[in-house]
């Protein structure tokens, strides 16, 4: 093993956080539990345990039970000249209609990362190239970038390397307001 993988994982330990290693189909099973349990987790995966995890969870139906479209080159271009963070690959996202009128979906999912974690966290997360992040049960709190109102319909999305797993039969509002679509 590489003595500076070891500096990595002492660095990620000290910070809290615990490092597992083990086969693929381990680490996929691991993060299927966590998606199944309604717990809260972020997994850092290789692509094909990232690939395997998303041919389990987004599945063409569930894809359409929670509204996800196909994200146009158009928005994927605007959220790399107006925000300054390059989203490569493909990239699933539902849309959210604001009361206010407004619609909440890639770029202002974006946005709102960008304003709670800052533009080179952002920018760190896209640019990763070996390494893939999902979401399992995350508990964000969706907000209309324009009139800033909180809106009740969770956001969905699943990037090239980036993206959320939800337990649809907990009783959580996310939950609630997947099964109610």
């Amino acid at each position: 093993m590489d003595t500076s993988s070891l500096a990595g994982i002492e660095s990620v330990v000290k910070g809290g956080r615990a490092v597992v290693a083990a086969d693929d189909t381990a680490v996929v099973d691991a993060v299927k539990e966590t998606v199944r349990s309604g717990r809260t987790a972020t997994f850092y995966l290789t692509r094909s345990q990232f690939d395997a995890v998303n041919a389990w969870y987004w599945t063409p139906s569930r894809m359409k039970q929670l509204g996800l479209e196909p994200v146009s080159d158009e928005e994927m271009s605007r959220i790399t000249a107006e925000l300054g963070a390059e989203a490569c690959g493909s990239a699933y996202s539902n849309r959210i209609k604001c009361p206010s009128g407004h619609v909440y979906g890639a770029f202002e999912f974006v946005k709102q990362g960008i304003e709670e974690h800052g533009l080179e966290a952002t920018r760190a997360v896209f640019a990763l190239k070996d390494t893939a992040v999902i979401r399992a049960n995350p508990h964000q709190q969706v907000q209309c970038v324009e009139c800033r109102r909180r809106l009740a319909t969770p956001h969905y999305y699943v990037y090239w390397g980036y993206g959320c797993c939800v337990d649809l039969d907990d009783t959580s509002t996310a939950a609630f307001a997947a099964r109610s679509r």
